[in-house]
Formats: structure tokens, C-alpha cells, sequence
């Protein structure tokens, strides 16, 4: 019997996990058993989505992209340093990261330096600038389609936004990695060769390694809250930044402690050493920071995947009752709004319908895109609140009914094939449309705007 005690143990986790679990919502659990089922919640997500959406590959992509785009992203750093008379100090610390490839990150910035004269100079001044700008604005877009793909917006932002929001991580980002690497250099360099008291140096050096930290964890959250082109939530991008910020500093840690074992083979490699090694600091670098952009959308949208295998295996029958309750609410409810004023009485959102009404967030979304794409809700813009969307009627409330919904739903969508199946089955046809016909008539004079909310549903 004990040996089959594992067995029984891992079914009944895997069950909990692909099952269970999500038919937990937040109203089923309470306290720190809801913040836990959440945690696991949002980490089984981000993992199935990491692999199902292949982020590995668009992490390769996007190192390929980096390597077109480093030269001139070096160049604007070693600009901006300069701006910051920062120069030397970003050079030993970014020497510093490729430890025993010095003279490879020398060639780097020797190639900036030229990038940046050459820039200057006659007809090359407007290509170089057009050159770079180009460059990194087009290494920032594919970085914005892969985290809008994680976010599942089709949408890009505009050009205006693509300019200030590009511009100011262009910016932030690598200045923030900058002085990350450029306070670990101060901390072995200005406190450790100062005549200061001993414990009050490990003090300071301690601080500025939490200080070192703290900016990475703020680029980190800087590229969650910016990038993705939808409004991402303070408290998931900040989990996401502090998981993703940790393991990119321990993969750090391992990949410049593996560079000083390394190092001693340069005898034979050479300064090719450094490439493969480059190269595998970029893609891990973007294989941690998509994992981490995956975890802040999983953290945002869990209520979206709860009871996700009963919503893709609803009835016909239940999916066109739960069509008929959410049209009606909305319609009731702007009905009711012309006849008071109460706050209650406004338009609804979203997630007001999943509320109200007890719905898995991806049924409701399901229903209501169905729904708006019959015309019979349109979404716009609050007046109350400009940055929110709402649902209202797309059809006179005074008059659409049951029957009329149900007709909709039924004949939207294509018929015309190649045969003629009404005419060729056209008693069955018949048969089918009697039956139609007997349930439109018993919905016929049942008005949506007269469905409204349950006492029940109000007071959970």
C-alpha cells in the first residue's frame, strides 16, 4: 500500500492543479488560503503560457535583435555618460560584467565612440542619426509586439505614444543598468580603500548593494508598466519586477563567476570566448524578462481562467440563457438610468457583469464580444469616467425582446455553402424552423429591458 502512496499523492496534486483549483474563486476562499491558492494560481499560468506561447523562441528573436541594435545602443549610453560625466566610471563597470574580456569590451566602445564621430560629420551626420534612431526604435517595436503578444493586444500604441514612451525607456533603462553595475564598482573601489572604521565600510558597502538592487528591480517594473500597450496593475508589475530581478541577479551572479572559470581558456579561444558568452547573457536576460511579463499578465488575469475548461465545454442551451441575462441587465440598466440619478444606475463595465452576475470572467468577455459583435450592445466611453469602457444598448430598449436576441444569435453568420441543404432536406428544414418559430413566439413579448438583477445575486 505505501508504494502506491506517491502515486495517489501526485494524482490528487495534478487534479488540484488542472482542476480544482479553478473552480476556487475569490468569493469560495478567504485570507491567506486565497493568497496562496492565487500564488499557485498565477505560477502554473505563467509557466503554461511560457512554454505554450514558445517565449524561448522570441527570446532568440529578440537577442537577434539586440545584437543588430547593440552598437548603437552603446553609443547612446556612451552619450549619455557623457552627458553625466560618467564615462569611465560605466566603462569599468560594464568591463566589470565581462570579467578577462576586457579587450572585447573595449572594441565595443571603441565602436561607439566611432559611431558617434562619424555621426557628426557632413551628409553621414543625418544617416548616422536617422541610422540609430531607426535601430533602436525598431528593436523597441519588436519588443512592444512580443509583450503585447503576452498580453494578447492586437493593437500597437500610437506614434506619439511610441515616441515619449520609447524615449523614456531608451532613456531610464540603460541609465539604470549603468548605475546598478557602476555602485558595485564604487563599493570595491571609494569605500573599501577609504580610512573609515571597518564595520561602518561593510555598512555602507552593504547598503549599496541593496541600493545596486533597488535599481534593477525599478528597471524591471519600468519595462512591465510601460511596454505592454494596455494598463497593467501596480501591484503585478511589482511582483513580476521583484521575481524576475531576482533571478536575473542570480543568473548574474552564475554568468560572471562562469566567465572568470572560462576566462582561463582565452589562451586558446581567445577573444572569441567572449561571443558565445554574450550571446547567452542577452537571450537569458530576455528569457527572464519575458517570463517576468508573463507572470504580471497571469498575476492580472487569473479570474479570467477559472472554470476555463467548463467555459470552453458550456451548452448551447446555458450559453444562449447567460446571453439572454447579461443582454438584459445591461438593458435594464440603462433603462433605469433615465429615470434616476443614482451612481448604482449607470452603465456597466466588464467586470461588472462578472461580479454581479457570479460569471468566470472569460464566459462573460466570451458573451459579451459575441453580443457586440451582433450589435445588440455597443461599448464606449463613460462619461463619468473617461478611462473606462462600458456596455450599452445597441437596439431600443423599449421594444428588442427575448425572441428578437435568440433570432439574431441564430441566423448571424454564414449559410451559404455549396448545396443547398434547406432545399435538399427541405422537410427537415421545415421541422426546424417550427420549432424556432414555437420558442420565438414564447419570448416574443418578454422585453430584455425587463430582466434585472436577482436579490439573491445582489446580496453575495
Amino acid at each position: 500500500m505505501t508504494r502506491f502512496r506517491p502515486i495517489i499523492l501526485t494524482k490528487r496534486v495534478i487534479k488540484f492543479l488542472t482542476h480544482d483549483m479553478w473552480h476556487l474563486t475569490n468569493e469560495d476562499v478567504k485570507g491567506s488560503y486565497r493568497f496562496f491558492v492565487n500564488i499557485i494560481k498565477a505560477l502554473y499560468l505563467s509557466l503554461r503560457f511560457f512554454f505554450s506561447e514558445r517565449l524561448m523562441e522570441k527570446a532568440s528573436a529578440l537577442t537577434y535583435y539586440t545584437i543588430l541594435a547593440i552598437v548603437p545602443l552603446m553609443a547612446l549610453i556612451v552619450a549619455l555618460a557623457r552627458g553625466f560625466n560618467l564615462y569611465d566610471l560605466i566603462q569599468q563597470s560594464v568591463s566589470s560584467m565581462f570579467p578577462g574580456q576586457e579587450a572585447t569590451v573595449n572594441y565595443l566602445f571603441s565602436f561607439a565612440d566611432s559611431y558617434l564621430e562619424h555621426a557628426k560629420t557632413g551628409i553621414v551626420m543625418g544617416i548616422g542619426i536617422v541610422l540609430l534612431i531607426w535601430v533602436i526604435i525598431n528593436l523597441m517595436g519588436n519588443i512592444e509586439t512580443v509583450f503585447n503578444q503576452i498580453w494578447q493586444q492586437k493593437t500597437d500604441r500610437s506614434a506619439v505614444r511610441k515616441v515619449t514612451d520609447y524615449l523614456s525607456i531608451i532613456i531610464m533603462v540603460p541609465l539604470f543598468l549603468a548605475i546598478s553595475s557602476s555602485i558595485e564598482i564604487f563599493s570595491q573601489t571609494v569605500v573599501k580603500n577609504s580610512s573609515i572604521d571597518i564595520d561602518i565600510s561593510q555598512t555602507l558597502i552593504q547598503w549599496i548593494h541593496c541600493t545596486r538592487y533597488l535599481l534593477i528591480y525599478i528597471a524591471f517594473f519600468l519595462v512591465y508598466i510601460v511596454i505592454p500597450n494596455t494598463k497593467v496593475k501596480f501591484i503585478n508589475a511589482f511582483i513580476a519586477s521583484l521575481v524576475a530581478g531576482s533571478i536575473f541577479m542570480g543568473f548574474e551572479w552564475l554568468y560572471i563567476n562562469g566567465q572568470i572559470w572560462v576566462s582561463k581558456y582565452n589562451a586558446i579561444y581567445g577573444s572569441f570566448a567572449a561571443l558565445p558568452l554574450l550571446l547567452l547573457f542577452i537571450q537569458m536576460s530576455w528569457v527572464i524578462c519575458l517570463y517576468g511579463a508573463e507572470l504580471s499578465y497571469a498575476a492580472q488575469n487569473i479570474q479570467n481562467f477559472n472554470y476555463e475548461k467548463d467555459t470552453q465545454n458550456i451548452s448551447y442551451r446555458y450559453y444562449n440563457f447567460m446571453a439572454i441575462v447579461v443582454a438584459g441587465i445591461i438593458y435594464n440598466r440603462f433603462r433605469q438610468s433615465g429615470k434616476t440619478d443614482n451612481d448604482e444606475n449607470d452603465a456597466m463595465t466588464t467586470e461588472d457583469v462578472s461580479r454581479l452576475l457570479h460569471l468566470p470572467s472569460k464566459l462573460s468577455n466570451k458573451i459579451l464580444s459575441h453580443l457586440n459583435d451582433l450589435d445588440i450592445i455597443r461599448e464606449t466611453i463613460d462619461s463619468k469616467h473617461p478611462d473606462q469602457h462600458v456596455w450599452t444598448p445597441g437596439r431600443d430598449v423599449s421594444s428588442f425582446s427575448i425572441a428578437d436576441l435568440l433570432e439574431e444569435m441564430d441566423v448571424h453568420g454564414a449559410s451559404d455553402f455549396k448545396y443547398d441543404y434547406d432545399g435538399i432536406f427541405n422537410k427537415e428544414w421545415d421541422i426546424l424552423c417550427q420549432m424556432r418559430k414555437a420558442h420565438y413566439d414564447a419570448g416574443k413579448n418578454a422585453l430584455l429591458a425587463d430582466i434585472k438583477l436577482h436579490s439573491e445575486l445582489i446580496k453575495k
